[in-house]
């Protein structure tokens, strides 16, 4: 893939802070704006030290990339698109991130979920940006919804303004929510497991 076919962002601090990270020129891929990044991570801080992030939509990987540049042990990035799981390798390489830190799952968002996969992982934060203009988020607030397992992980979905309402998913409790220009992030919890 040429340079013209890529864009290109940044680690916004931590370890990694000025790294840069390509991405695939693709318009279903979104890479989550620096200053998202950098108001949740901000906020997530205690919660990241030494804890295990999983990157749900991982496109590239720069949340999850983000998450172990300010200490997390662990990222488990999920993205079905190959080109953007071969920029996510490569830009991991370009870190020097290995498997000890980090797992690359190259599949769909929720077949890795269906398959049970976050109970053996038990994540301290769960971080979801599915596509904007689809069912993904409404699919997603339905799985964690209706979790049978325990899952103390605190979720953030980034989505449009407008569209997620935690109506009918009684197996939720909103925390709070911060807005970047059309886009929020929504900090969720599974009912009884507080954060």
């Amino acid at each position: 893939m040429g340079a013209k076919q890529r864009l290109e962002t940044r680690v916004v601090a931590g370890a990694l802070k000025g790294r840069v990270l390509v991405y695939p020129r693709d318009p279903s891929l979104r890479p989550t704006m620096q200053r998202t990044k950098t108001s949740v991570f901000d906020s997530l801080r205690d919660r990241i030290q030494n804890g295990v992030f999983v990157d749900l939509y991982a496109a590239a990987g720069g949340m999850g990339i983000e998450a172990l540049s300010r200490g997390a042990a662990r990222v488990h990035f999920v993205e079905a698109n190959g080109e953007a799981v071969r920029c996510l390798r490569e830009n991991l390489a370009g870190c020097g991130i290995g498997p000890d830190r980090a797992a690359v799952h190259h599949a769909a968002v929720m077949e890795f979920l269906l398959s049970g996969a976050l109970r053996s992982i038990d994540p301290d934060v769960t971080y979801a940006d599915p596509p904007y203009d689809t069912e993904e988020t409404r699919l997603l607030l339905e799985f964690f919804s209706s979790v049978e397992y325990p899952l103390k992980t605190l979720l953030l979905f980034e989505h449009r303004k407008d569209v997620l309402s935690m109506d009918g998913f009684d197996g939720l409790v909103s925390l709070k929510t911060r807005d970047f220009g059309q886009s929020r992030v929504s900090y969720v919890v599974l009912k009884g497991d507080g954060p």
